[in-house]
């Protein structure tokens, strides 16, 4: 029998010890997620039953307070149903005060006035037309607050429970619809908040907000997809998601304020004045929502003193009228923006490029 000799020994050991560390490294290499460039759900219908009736929900009280609004001081207006679903999903603070606004517009509607200005006096009477808007007689137009409001209190909310629950290829479906584009983040087909991320966004280049949000759904879906190994890049991806959402929101809030100034620095007439507030009022709503929601950048505290500057604090009776009457308020407007703009760190073109509705 053929000895082993020790060179042959140790090249032996070598050679076993060089394939033991090359298996160990493949074992133990970091996985790399693959992200295609495009969402993609061949269930997409059946995962998002439930957000879709909220949006239809939601589209069709637009709808109804339209049609008060229109046919205020023509028609008598003898309700307006809170659709079930939605409230279901909406903060319970803020489906509180929608049951009282919707109360309130019903009163505004059926008035027989238009709003009475007060000057520098107080209110009186129950609001009614600016011009084509509604207003209560505080002279906040409430289907904004309802509304728009509804974007962050309902369907962030809604969001929020998603993203909380056990994740699955489904979950970013229902982000998509709740959030409400669809698969393929057209910007001409989008509604609800989609819409005014899409308005925040460079749509010829296809940057911005809009579509940095849909950049993190489809890595957050790629790392759901792929397993626990990628759970840190699905996490993180989800959180810049909110956080885009968030920013959103509240780049729309400077969008309106800078809207509302201009349009309140120019008002002569009804018309144009109650268009003012309607610009202001979308301001105010598109901040409120926000207020008593959970995982956020913007604190409570924060939101506070922005509706404090828009005369609408959430622990008094709004007077926006006095933003009619009072040139010195537009200075609310400026510092308003001032105070997002540090909170969320825009650059000085980022917040000019949110005056621009895209």
């Amino acid at each position: 029998m053929k000895k082993i000799t020790f060179i042959q020994t140790f090249i032996l050991l070598l050679f076993v010890s060089t394939v033991f560390q090359a298996c160990t490294k493949d074992d133990d290499a970091t996985p790399t997620l693959q992200v295609p460039t495009t969402y993609s759900s061949a269930s997409f219908d059946a995962n998002v039953t439930a957000e879709r009736t909220v949006r239809t929900e939601l589209g069709d009280l637009t709808t109804e307070l339209n049609s008060v609004e229109s046919n205020a001081g023509v028609a008598i207006v003898t309700g307006i149903t809170y659709p079930t679903n939605l409230k279901a999903i909406t903060l319970p603070s803020y489906a509180t005060k929608i049951d009282t606004w919707l109360a309130e517009m019903i009163k505004a509607a059926n008035s027989g006035t238009g709003f009475v200005n007060p000057g520098t006096g107080t209110p009186t009477g129950d609001g009614g037309k600016l011009g084509s808007r509604l207003l209560d007689e505080n002279g906040l137009e409430l289907e904004q607050m309802v509304q728009k409001g509804s974007f962050g209190a309902a369907l962030y909310n809604h969001a929020l429970t998603v993203m909380g629950g056990t994740l699955t290829a489904a979950s970013t479906d229902k982000l998509i619809e709740i959030f409400g584009t669809d698969i393929t983040f057209d910007p001409t087909k989008v509604t609800h908040a989609a819409s005014y991320a899409k308005r925040r966004s460079d749509n010829t280049n296809q940057t911005g907000l809009f579509y940095d949000m849909r950049n993190n759904l489809i890595t957050a879906k790629a790392a759901i997809e792929g397993g626990s190994a990628f759970d840190t890049d699905r996490d993180a991806a989800l959180a810049a998601f909110k956080l885009n959402w968030e920013k959103t929101n509240f780049a729309t809030v400077i969008y309106y304020c800078n809207n509302a100034k201009t349009k309140l620095q120019a008002a002569t007439t009804d018309a144009e004045k109650g268009d003012a507030l309607h610009s202001y009022a979308e301001g105010v709503a598109f901040a409120a929502g926000w207020l008593g929601l959970t995982d956020k950048k913007i604190t409570d505290a924060q939101i506070e003193e922005i509706l404090t500057n828009l005369l609408a604090s959430s622990t008094a009776t709004p007077t926006s009228y006095k933003f009619l009457n009072d040139a010195s308020l537009l200075a609310n407007l400026d510092a308003t923006i001032t105070l997002i703009k540090g909170i969320y760190g825009f650059t000085d073109a980022e917040v000019t490029g949110f005056y621009t509705s895209n």
